[in-house]
């Protein structure tokens, strides 16, 4: 079975830009760089027939590197694509991996068994807790599992548009995160580069943040769809919507800085990369994430009564 960066080998050149590296940049001499936008720190040497790059500043790579970094492709992706262009079959296209199934199966199954939430069920009232209403999303639903356990279900979603994991909030059945560890996990599976809850539909005017409910505290707060990336690692990887042109990122103010750091990697990544508009908004309180603010105004001014948002 030939791996696919044997494939690729030797063709680079012609693979580059129908993968969406412009022609521009395949020059052997410094000159602008497609990845961190610096002006003479770039140069494309092709290094043993294998796409390879330099950059001053972004390192050195291959070609799989450089189109992942230019375009937030996986490896998987490329590979694909380049399987297209070429007409060859790779080894991720011929692979059974059992394990991967059984993941997908399960996943599958949570899903189907689950439902939408009750205005008066336990996700609406955790959800009120949290953030001062009941969120509806598509994204969102409620499972009680054969065991009597109850969660409720946010559906991550790649950035190509496919259903890629779940993420599961132990709840009781007062509407409270159980006693459990650990009360939120995503089930067993892969979190590709650029994946979200998808809380809301892309908008030309939206936002990112890292957990569900200081997303959706952020939308209410800022009046703007804003999806979750479930973590700081995943939200400084996130992959933006075409339709997304002014993107707000809401930090976590971490105090040792590791929310704002993800999250000003991803504003550089935006702006360089993909030519977006882009926001930083960090709480004022160090520790605190904007859900935490958030309660802290329902606090001040006494919101007691269940709202529902549509």
């Amino acid at each position: 079975m030939t791996h696919i960066g044997t494939v690729a080998r030797g063709h680079w050149r012609s693979l580059l830009p129908a993968l969406g590296v412009d022609s521009k940049f395949l020059v052997n001499k410094h000159g602008p760089c497609p990845m961190c936008g610096g002006c003479d720190r770039f140069r494309w040497d092709d290094k043993d027939s294998g796409g390879g790059f330099i950059c001053n500043q972004c390192g050195a790579g291959d070609g799989f590197d450089l189109v992942s970094r230019v375009t937030g492709k996986s490896f998987r992706q490329i590979a694909d694509d380049i399987s297209s262009i070429l007409g060859k079959p790779n080894e991720y296209q011929k692979q059974h991996n059992p394990e991967e199934k059984r993941q997908r199966d399960a996943m599958t199954r949570v899903w189907q068994n689950s439902f939408e939430p009750q205005e008066s069920g336990p996700v609406c009232i955790y959800s009120h807790r949290r953030v001062g209403c009941f969120w509806r999303s598509p994204a969102i639903r409620e499972l009680v599992s054969n065991k009597g356990r109850l969660f409720m279900v946010a559906k991550i979603m790649g950035h190509d548009d496919r259903p890629v994991n779940l993420h599961l909030t132990a709840l009781t059945w007062a509407g409270k995160k159980a006693d459990v560890t650990p009360a939120k996990r995503v089930m067993a599976g892969k979190l590709p580069d650029g994946c979200a809850i998808r809380l809301a539909p892309a908008s030309p005017v939206m936002g990112v943040a890292e957990g569900i409910e200081t997303a959706i505290s952020a939308a209410i707060m800022f009046d703007m769809p804003v999806w979750a990336c479930v973590n700081g690692t995943l939200l400084s990887k996130w992959v933006p919507p075409e339709d997304a042109e002014q993107i707000t990122i809401f930090a976590d103010n971490d105090v040792n800085y590791t929310g704002q750091a993800k999250a000003y990697h991803l504003a550089n990544r935006l702006e360089v990369q993909y030519k977006r508009n882009v926001t930083v908004k960090i709480p004022p309180l160090a520790g605190t994430d904007w859900n935490d603010h958030h309660q802290g105004v329902m606090d001040g001014v006494h919101k007691t009564q269940l709202r529902v948002v549509k």
